[in-house]
């Protein structure tokens, strides 16, 4: 689609406009997949080493899901950032390796944007800028 807006190229978490942002990134995730028929990814980078990283998953159904892989973390991180996404309604994987935080279609951007910032600062991860590549 030559006209397509592109995504954002990273996400300033320090950012007053985080959320706008975040929220635009979930618009466009979502509309690519709607409108490609398939599924679309953007992966939001971590921090650095031993961080968690985000996935940003479009359905073609107009379902959104956020993911997060624990398997690159050190044990007491894991612990953490599980622990905190457990409160927060996140689901746990099958193999236990991962959490996911699914939204129907129809969900508002800006509600899933907040929990986009949420996921990505739990368990003391730096407010940095985050690169954002498609999945």
């Amino acid at each position: 689609m030559p006209d397509e807006p592109e995504l954002p190229s990273s996400l300033d978490l320090s950012d007053f406009d985080a959320v706008g942002v975040a929220g635009d990134l979930v618009g466009q995730v979502r509309a690519r997949a709607i409108e490609g028929e398939a599924d679309v990814a953007a992966i939001v980078a971590a921090p650095g080493e031993a961080w968690h990283r985000l996935v940003v998953t479009g359905r073609r159904s107009g379902h959104l899901v956020l993911s997060v892989r624990y398997s690159e973390l050190t044990a007491s991180r894991w612990n953490n950032v599980a622990g905190a996404l457990a409160r927060r309604g996140w689901q746990l994987d099958d193999d236990a390796e991962g959490s996911t935080m699914r939204y129907p279609p129809g969900t508002d951007a800006t509600t899933i944007g907040f929990e986009v910032l949420a996921a990505l600062t739990v368990g003391g991860a730096p407010a940095s800028i985050r690169p954002v590549t498609p999945g």
